[in-house]
């Protein structure tokens, strides 16, 4: 979206696209470009809202199994970054219910094995068996309470006229053979910024500020209006640079406010501000991705 105002005037909305097609003006990943009979005139302010899309991916920590693991120096903590291949996500929230579902399995004990019986005695009276299936296994002796998937199932028909047959069952958990998920090589050189959420609380992230606009710039300040009210208990936080999100780093802070509007020092011709809501947990949470307001004018 592409406005701009006269002084003293209020913004108007400029047509993008192709000039054949009537439009003011050309946007590029990289540049805005009007056309002759469109320049923009002196001193006209020039606004670009855009939004931007990137790779979904999320973080998600397991505090009871790191409070389990934890002894002396070693503090618990156990990581690995996963590519999902297959079922492909598609959005943050699905990346946090995938992460989510692995840390169940990788936090449990893995459990292979095989079970033989015949026919007539298959758990539960079942009529056959099938992979996929689901057991509940329970072994008292290797304390071994847990719920498996057949993976095998090997038949061998002992009597065809009585239909006797013995089985041979392989099963294990998905801690031990996972089949909900494919995974790839993982193709990330480095993760983008992204705020950890603890697994089996409730997904409910403040809300992204897509509103957020500039709305007064001086020599020494700038403006800033979230598009929003700040609900009670919220509040707005303001850095140069999309990291370092959180209460305990301040070298890239300008600054955290609990109000619609506020003023920012401006130090720069170009300058850039990026902002997220957080709320009352502790430790707060945080929007998933930051709106970036730009500025490019003179002193």
């Amino acid at each position: 979206l592409v406005r701009s105002a006269l002084p003293g005037q209020g913004y108007r909305t400029r047509l993008t696209g192709a000039q054949l097609d009537g439009a003011e003006c050309s946007v590029s990943s990289t540049a805005l470009q009007f056309f002759a009979a469109y320049a923009p005139a002196a001193n006209e302010q020039i606004e670009v809202t855009y939004r931007s899309a990137g790779r979904a991916v999320a973080r998600v920590t397991n505090p009871a199994s790191i409070a389990a693991l934890q002894n002396g120096v070693d503090d618990g903590r156990r990581g690995v970054v996963l590519t999902v291949k297959l079922p492909s996500p598609r959005t943050t929230l699905d990346c946090v219910n995938a992460a989510s579902a692995i840390l169940d399995d990788r936090t449990q004990a893995g459990w292979v094995g095989e079970y033989d019986t015949w026919s007539g005695f298959l758990p539960s009276g079942a009529a056959d068996v099938f992979p996929g299936d689901g057991l509940q296994v329970n072994v008292p002796s290797q304390a071994a309470p847990f719920a498996a998937v057949v993976r095998e199932v090997l038949l061998e028909v002992v009597d065809l006229s009585s239909d006797l047959a013995k089985y041979k069952i392989a099963f294990a958990n998905e801690a031990a053979e996972p089949v909900a998920f494919q995974f790839q090589a993982n193709g990330l050189l480095a993760l983008p910024a992204v705020l950890a959420v603890v697994q089996d609380a409730v997904v409910s992230l403040p809300a992204d500020l897509i509103g957020a606009e500039i709305t007064q710039v001086s020599s020494t300040t700038t403006t800033i209006d979230i598009g929003q009210g700040v609900p009670a208990g919220y509040g707005v936080e303001v850095r140069r640079t999309d990291s370092g999100w959180g209460p305990d780093i301040d070298q890239n802070l300008v600054g955290r406010f609990t109000v619609q509007g506020f003023t920012v020092p401006r130090l720069a011709k170009r300058q850039d501000y990026f902002l997220r809501l957080f709320d009352a947990s502790v430790p707060p949470q945080y929007s998933q991705h930051s709106a970036l307001l730009h500025i490019d004018y003179p002193f």
